[in-house]
């Protein structure tokens, strides 16, 4: 599956992050895959929570591509959110 949406919320802190992440599930249908990058500590736990509130799939959690801050979360939205 690719990545077909990628947020760059480095620098922003807890809610702001999950808020994207939301707003990118809700206007794109099922099937769609969303990159989160994120340096928030608390998205580690803030975004499996999300997903199985909002019944999307967790795929991956890993380092991001440019070798900055943070992590990278890759989320399937499974439905509509």
């Amino acid at each position: 599956m690719d990545t077909q949406i990628w947020l760059d919320e480095r620098g922003r802190r807890c809610p702001l992050p999950i808020i994207a992440l939301n707003r990118a599930a809700t206007e794109h249908p099922a099937g769609t895959v969303i990159a989160l990058l994120s340096d928030d500590p608390a998205a580690t736990f803030d975004v499996p929570a999300w997903c199985r509130l909002k019944n999307a799939t967790l795929l991956s959690e890993s380092t991001p591509p440019d070798g900055g801050a943070g992590s990278v979360f890759r989320v399937q939205v499974n439905a509509a959110t």
